[in-house]
């Protein structure tokens, strides 16, 4: 798809939008940021061509991405659509879409074209020097069309987003919406608000060990970020945080009465959900096939095991450090592409006086 695309909001997703789409020839990427010294780096960095106002780019764009924050994207919307040309295809990347399509809706009537984007990936780190061209690769990309989206919009945005390697699917805004509260918004508030209860607690911060920090690891997100995406979708989250009381409300229940079998049915379940959920995912992209390797605490260790599987045609998906003891070695993780290389992985670093088996 030949298309000029304009990127409203040159922060990490705006950013890594522009690295992984201004790598075709095709494309020609531009930029807006209200802080100009951002817009430069932008243009050194190559994940835009060229930079200008919000006026001249809504006026020159094919399509535009308004990647600002969400509390700001509908009056950024409105505005942009005063200069767009007819035809021009609108999306945001904002972390709850019903109120933005809505919008988008509304801008049919002069002729544009709206389609609500949420990317399914991030970074702890801020602004544009934390963009990644591959951020969004094997990530979920949730497009929501909205009642006045017409199919060629939702064509040619999928086709526009294919080179960044994300993985496209398509839902109804009050379905994504819904479905982000309970997968994202209610983990947050209760990682938040376990965190809470170790204030004051140095001994309980003493014992905290990797479990309780990888439960409340997305505590550590921005708060004027959440702040914001939780209002935003405040009502169907205020509807799962009430589910979610009542689940703990009955297990206090089973605990004072101490209800074993009813205590141990509840956990077993949980058990079962937990394992069914597809561990080779992120978000819901799938690594067909995982392994596990030992490797000394060398440098290039990590280099050097892509160089092994790929002098034998295996392409990985995925990598990660599960543990390290440093100056001696560690585990790592592999996520392949296809399950039939499996083996053919294993045997590999095998060979290389690597242990390793699949997962």
């Amino acid at each position: 798809m030949a298309a000029r695309v304009a990127i409203f909001g040159l922060g990490i997703i705006g950013g890594s939008l522009g690295l992984a789409l201004n790598q075709g020839k095709d494309i020609e990427v531009a930029g807006y940021d209200r802080d100009p010294e951002t817009m430069e780096l932008a243009l050194q960095m190559e994940a835009v061509n060229r930079t200008g106002s919000l006026q001249e780019l809504s006026a020159w764009a094919d399509c535009i991405f308004l990647c600002t924050p969400i509390n700001t994207l509908a009056d950024i919307a409105r505005e942009a659509a005063r200069f767009c040309r007819k035809g021009c295809l609108l999306t945001d990347v904002g972390s709850t879409k019903q109120d933005i399509v809505r919008v988008f809706d509304s801008l049919a009537e002069i002729g544009l074209r709206g389609v609500g984007g949420h990317p399914m990936a991030g970074s702890e780190r801020k602004g544009i020097t934390g963009a990644d061209r591959y951020l969004f690769e094997n990530a979920v990309y949730v497009l929501t069309p909205g009642s006045n989206t017409p199919p060629d919009a939702l064509e040619d945005l999928s086709s526009l987003l294919r080179p960044t390697g994300a993985h496209i699917i398509t839902m109804d805004a009050e379905k994504h919406d819904r479905l982000v509260a309970m997968v994202s918004h209610l983990p947050h508030l209760v990682a938040s608000a376990l965190v809470s209860m170790l204030q004051g607690q140095d001994e309980a911060l003493t014992l905290a060990a990797g479990g309780f920090r990888d439960t409340t690891r997305v505590a550590s997100g921005d708060p004027e970020l959440w702040t914001e995406i939780l209002l935003s979708n405040s009502s169907l989250l205020a509807e799962q945080l009430e589910s979610f009381i009542e689940r703990l409300t009955r297990l206090k229940g089973v605990l004072q009465d101490r209800r074993s079998a009813e205590l141990h049915e509840f956990l077993s379940n949980a058990r079962g959900i937990r394992e069914a959920m597809p561990a080779k995912r992120r978000g819901l992209s799938l690594a067909e096939q995982e392994l596990v390797c030992i490797v000394p605490d060398k440098p290039g260790m990590i280099g050097a095991l892509g160089s092994y599987l790929g002098e034998k045609g295996i392409n990985i998906a995925d990598i990660e450090i599960l543990r390290v003891r440093e100056g001696d070695g560690g585990t790592i993780r592999i996520g392949l592409s296809r399950e039939e290389d499996g083996p053919a992985a294993v045997e590999t670093l095998q060979s290389r006086g690597i242990k390793a088996w699949l997962r």
